[in-house]
């Protein structure tokens, strides 16, 4: 299932499934059924078992991905509870009272569990064991054994997390989040949980305090999925704003807002220092422009600036992030630039026009320069 966030879907957790015991007898029946038959079509390993299926992530994403590519061979047994015909909707009831969406979260839910436990530290422990001795009396000896070891918070982290896996692309991801995330990232996280697409994105969100998640998911609302989905290190740039900058920085940059979130917070001390008309007129600039370059913008009064971004945008266009995301390009060629913008006094519209024609003549000066600077790692 996926949330429509701006342009960007964002997965969201299905809805808990409840299921009595007839209803997982028939569903486990079913699944037995249908590995059969894909294994007698020679589709899937004949050594494989159920057992493999909900405990072995690799086994249950080969016989998802079977299943997606050959359901037809199952159409005898996954059959539609309204008796239409062959199932293709994959939310439509089945015979068994769920669809084959829950049966695939079912699946997904019972393999994380098991994984997570297979995977608990063992630790031994001396238990007395009776033996029948000579004439039937029961002699005691202690003996050592072997047993996953219980830790009540490892244990809530767990269920927290199988709580929060619904989808077989998180199943490589387990690991990532019992070692990155603490029970308390997880309670703040919640069911955002499905939209950390990679173990960068969850070591990401681990870096910041569970109350710093906190506030951040109280300040943005709905968007929160989507930040953690997009870019989670704009979490610690949007800590730094109020709710009324937040918002305001939202509206004027769109989808556009995460990457600007993310940056610094020296840079933040830079734009702290524009007014919201100011801000209007850098707009998508704010995501990628060096505080040296903003610094010196900042010195031209609100339409100058306006020309100069416009001036620039129309002569470097797809050019312009690389440019002005260089530091050194506020020493190397802007200071001029800003320099003879300032002693300018034309009319706004008259200015513009001579600027952007100035600013294209110097299109082969800048993209000379640019060859000139280190390329980033």
């Amino acid at each position: 299932m996926l949330r429509m966030a701006g342009v960007m879907a964002v997965p969201m957790l299905p809805p808990p499934v409840d299921i009595d015991g007839d209803t997982k007898k028939a569903i486990i029946d079913g699944l037995k059924k249908v590995l059969a038959k894909f294994q007698h079509a020679g589709f899937l390993d004949g050594s494989v078992t159920y057992l493999d299926i909900i405990s072995n992530p690799r086994v249950l994403t080969e016989f998802i991905q079977v299943f997606a590519a050959h359901r037809d061979a199952a159409d005898d047994v996954v059959r539609s509870k309204d008796g239409s015909g062959p199932v293709r909707d994959d939310d439509a009831l089945l015979v068994c009272g769920v669809s084959l969406n829950q049966i695939q979260h079912l699946l997904v839910r019972t393999c994380a569990k098991k994984v997570c436990e297979l995977d608990r530290p063992v630790e031994t422990v001396t238990e007395p064991v009776a033996k029948k001795s000579f004439l039937f009396f029961r002699k005691t000896r202690k003996v050592e054994v072997q047993r996953p070891a219980h830790d009540p918070v490892e244990d809530r982290k767990i269920r927290e997390i199988v709580r929060n896996v619904a989808f077989v692309w998180q199943l490589p991801l387990l690991d990532a989040y019992r070692r990155h995330l603490t029970y308390q990232h997880l309670i703040e996280i919640g069911e955002a949980l499905v939209a950390l697409p990679t173990e960068d994105a969850v070591a990401a969100v681990a870096r910041f305090e569970p109350a710093l998640l906190r506030k951040v998911k109280e300040a943005t609302g709905a968007d929160f999925p989507e930040i953690l989905a997009d870019r989670p290190e704009a979490i610690g740039g949007i800590a730094v704003w109020n709710r009324e900058m937040y918002d305001f920085y939202r509206k004027l940059l769109g989808d556009k807002a995460w990457a600007f979130f993310a940056r610094d917070k020296a840079f933040f001390n830079v734009v702290a220092a524009l007014d919201k008309a100011t801000a209007r007129v850098f707009g998508d600039v704010l995501c990628y422009i060096a505080s040296e370059n903003l610094e010196e913008v900042q010195r031209l009064n609100i339409d100058k600036s306006e020309v100069l971004i416009a001036a620039l945008r129309a002569a470097l266009g797809p050019k312009l992030p690389m440019v002005l995301s260089a530091p050194s390009f506020s020493r190397d060629m802007l200071r001029k630039v800003v320099d003879n913008l300032l002693h300018m006094t034309q009319e706004k519209d008259k200015l513009l026009a001579s600027f952007t024609l100035t600013c294209k003549a110097m299109v082969p000066s800048i993209l000379e320069w640019l060859a000139r600077q280190p390329r980033a790692a």
